[in-house]
């Protein structure tokens, strides 16, 4: 039985997004894209609790939530407060 790998991180759940927009073209999923590279950006040039405020409040005023930009907060949560954020 294969065993099926879900992505982690900004650059794959960036990768994940992207194919998935390239297969079934949707703003949703380019929403999901830019979200991601609005992580590595944090990520690149440091964080402060309102872009962490910020990027929440975006992620939350997605009207199209599905199992990739839940396990995109999810993720990005938990990244947020391992770097001592609010998130």
């Amino acid at each position: 039985m294969a065993e099926l790998r879900l992505p982690v991180g900004a650059e794959e759940l960036l990768r994940y997004f992207e194919a998935v927009d390239r297969e079934y073209p949707g703003e949703h999923w380019r929403n999901g894209a830019a979200m991601c590279r609005r992580w590595l950006a944090l990520l690149a040039d440091g964080a402060s609790q309102t872009a962490i405020d910020e990027f929440v409040a975006r992620l939350e005023a997605e009207k199209d939530h599905g199992s990739g930009w839940l396990d995109l907060g999810m993720q990005f949560r938990h990244w947020a407060k391992s770097q001592g954020f609010r998130a």
